[in-house]
């Protein structure tokens, strides 16, 4: 059995983490809520990075429940990820959203950003074999 936790090994934590994926974000995927930032991971495992402003989600206990919904989405899908390190952040009107919507549009992202992670591996890896 799959050990799902999120440790701090999983964590983006520094300031320096979070520029390396704003400055370096090779892969996008946008939602009706959500848009998320990637790049390729120097680290062992995958690592996530919460961005909730308050000017975007304005009551505390909100963007509580938002940064807990993405990190229980994150714990449950990082087995299936690449090496990749993303940051996560919420659009205007999602406090308006259910947690069952959330956690659907949370679970697409983590597929779509997959797939283009994959197709850029395959991209590289044939011209590296000539």
């Amino acid at each position: 059995m799959a050990l799902y936790s999120f440790g701090t090994n999983v964590r983006l934590h520094c300031a320096a983490d979070f520029k390396s994926v704003f400055d370096g974000a090779l892969f996008k995927v946008h939602q009706p809520h959500f848009l998320f930032l990637a790049k390729p991971s120097e680290q062992p495992k995958s690592r996530l990075g919460l961005v909730v402003a308050k000017k975007k989600v304005r009551r505390a206990h909100e963007r509580n429940r938002i940064k807990r919904l993405a990190r229980e989405s994150f714990r449950l899908h990082q087995q299936q990820l690449a090496l990749i390190d993303i940051v996560v952040m919420p659009k205007l009107g999602i406090e308006t959203v259910s947690n069952a919507d959330l956690t659907q549009q949370l679970q697409l992202a983590w597929r779509k950003l997959n797939r283009l992670v994959h197709k850029h591996q395959n991209t590289i890896s044939p011209s590296i074999e000539k």
